[in-house]
Formats: structure tokens, C-alpha cells, sequence
């Protein structure tokens, strides 16, 4: 993006709330002073930026100021086109009927030479998302729910056993082909993330039911939670590193090994048992004990499970 597209671009965010130069710093991944000289520079050009200093400031525009938006170039058109391409390959996604239309309008808005050379551009480029069967009737009503913060009732079949529960969705995502809803459960007093393809009835909660008031939990990785450490070898590094949670957090070393700490829950001490026990020899945990346990377990299961007979 060159100064002159980042100049618009900046006019058209600001024309929908306020910023601060440090957040439309990020939004553009330039400098602060960048973005400093930018606004000066729509200032001498006549545009009437509003800076307003201390607490909740940043920068806007008059409530009824506004220009037209600028053509797409090729490279924006490219990026559009490849984020339609991608979704197309989930199993299931809200809205799937408006989908093709949206396509639809969007090829028959968009200027046709820019288009064929963004198409052209697709032909080399894909986004790799896993094929997944399951189907997530519930993924609307909950993203409404969500949006409207509503409490629903759901039955749920998790890998262990059928359930009933009270949700409050508060998001929906998408990681690895899978819908996921991060929800506070009534019925376990705590916030919990649920496979939406794992619901399999949901309606709005009896007349009756009265929600006892939020927990407050602590956060994730609060002092008081146990101390995860654990080293990793360069493959476990490359492994981990797909990971949502824990990707971001590898302190990587200098011959491509890594390493991991953070803080998490006591009852999820189970859950990571599972998933470094997948890692095999690629990944050493160093603590806590009770998580060394847990693996310990796990492998004396494995090893007498496949043991010689």
C-alpha cells in the first residue's frame, strides 16, 4: 500500500468512529509517526481531522463528513476473492445460501480487468483448510444468541457423555474446520468452549429457568494457577507451532528448539496431558508434577496396552 492509498484508507476508518494514532498504527503495521505525519498531511489537504487529547481521545471526522470510497486495486480485489475461496471449503458456515449470491454480486460489481488479474492471482494461491463432514445446524441461533447475549439450553454429546446444559454464547469461531462456541455454562458455574457439531438439540430455556448470577473466574493464567514449563525439540517447535493458543507463546532458541511456560486452570491439566502426550519425544514437560503425573499415567496405559504378550 503506497501513502496516498494509506491516506484514503485512513479517511474512510476514521468516517466510522474514533481512533488513536497508536491503534491506526497497527491497523496499517506502520509506525506511530507515520500515522502522525499522515494526519497532518489530510489536514493540509483540507480534510477536518478532529484530535482530541487525554483519556478516550484519538483522532475523527465531523458525523456527517464523508467521501466515496476509492476502486479496489488488483491486490485488494485478490485478497477479497481468496477469502470467499477459503470459506467455501468449510462444510458449514452461517449464511450458506447468501454465499453464492454474494459471490455473485461481488464478480458483477467489481471492475472486469482488475478482476481477471485477481483471478489470475488465484490460480497459484490457496488457502488450505482441513475437509470436515460434520454439520452445525445450531451455528446461527447461537451466533444470535451471542449477539443478543441470551441464555439457550442445549444438549450436548462430548467424547465422553450427553449432557443438558444452560449456555450464555459469548463467541463463535472457526479454528482447524471446526466451529467452536466459548460460552458460560450454568451448570458448571464457569466459562467453557463447546463443538457446536456436538450440539444436538437447542431451544430457548424453560420459562422457569433463572440464572444464578456470573461467577467471577479468575483469569486463565492467574498466579495462583500451576505453572506449566516445557522444552521442545525444533520438530515439536514446528508441531506446536499450528497450535491457536500456544503457538503464539514459543520462546523460540537459537537451534530451532523452544520453550513454553504459561499458567492454565487445574482441571485443563488433564486436557494438555493428552496433547503433549500426542507430541511423543518431541516435547519434555518440566512441570508441574501433577502434569508429569498425568503423563506418567498415560504412558504406563500405553505401555500395557501394546506391551508383549
Amino acid at each position: 500500500m503506497n501513502r496516498v492509498e494509506r491516506l484514503a484508507a485512513i479517511i474512510l476508518l476514521l468516517q466510522e468512529q474514533a481512533y488513536t494514532s497508536q491503534q491506526i498504527a497497527r491497523h496499517f503495521e506502520v509506525s506511530r509517526r507515520t500515522i502522525l505525519r499522515d494526519v497532518q498531511a489530510l489536514s493540509e489537504m483540507g480534510v477536518p481531522v478532529i484530535a482530541q487529547e487525554g483519556p478516550g481521545g484519538g483522532y475523527s471526522l465531523p458525523q456527517h463528513y464523508r467521501v466515496e470510497p476509492l476502486p479496489l486495486t488488483r491486490q485488494e480485489i485478490f485478497l477479497l476473492m481468496l477469502s470467499l475461496s477459503a470459506i467455501e471449503k468449510l462444510s458449514d458456515l452461517p449464511f450458506r445460501q447468501e454465499r453464492a449470491s454474494l459471490k455473485a454480486k461481488l464478480r458483477a460489481a467489481l471492475p472486469k480487468k482488475e478482476l481477471s488479474g485477481a483471478d489470475g492471482m488465484l490460480r497459484s494461491v490457496e488457502v488450505d483448510l482441513p475437509p470436515r463432514d460434520m454439520r452445525t445446524p445450531y451455528l446461527e441461533p447461537l451466533m444470535l444468541a451471542a449477539q443478543q447475549n441470551q441464555w439457550v439450553r442445549v444438549e450436548y454429546h462430548s467424547s465422553r457423555r450427553p449432557s443438558t446444559l444452560h449456555l450464555l454464547p459469548h463467541q463463535i469461531y472457526m479454528q482447524e474446520g471446526y466451529w467452536y462456541c466459548r460460552a458460560y455454562t450454568h451448570e458448571r458455574t464457569a466459562e467453557r468452549t463447546y463443538r457446536i457439531d456436538r450440539i444436538r438439540r437447542l431451544n430457548s430455556p424453560a420459562q422457569d429457568f433463572v440464572p444464578a448470577p456470573i461467577a467471577q473466574e479468575l483469569p486463565y493464567e492467574h498466579i495462583s494457577h500451576p505453572q506449566v514449563s516445557v522444552r521442545l525439540t525444533p520438530l515439536g517447535v514446528a508441531q506446536m507451532e499450528s497450535n491457536r493458543y500456544l503457538g503464539q507463546r514459543i520462546s523460540i532458541l537459537e537451534d530451532g528448539s523452544g520453550e513454553l511456560v504459561f499458567r492454565c486452570p487445574p482441571d485443563e491439566l488433564d486436557w494438555y496431558a493428552r496433547y503433549f502426550a500426542s507430541l511423543g519425544k518431541e516435547v519434555q514437560v518440566r512441570a508441574p508434577e501433577e502434569l508429569r503425573r498425568r503423563l506418567r499415567r498415560l504412558g504406563e496405559f500405553l505401555a500395557q496396552q501394546y506391551g508383549n504378550r
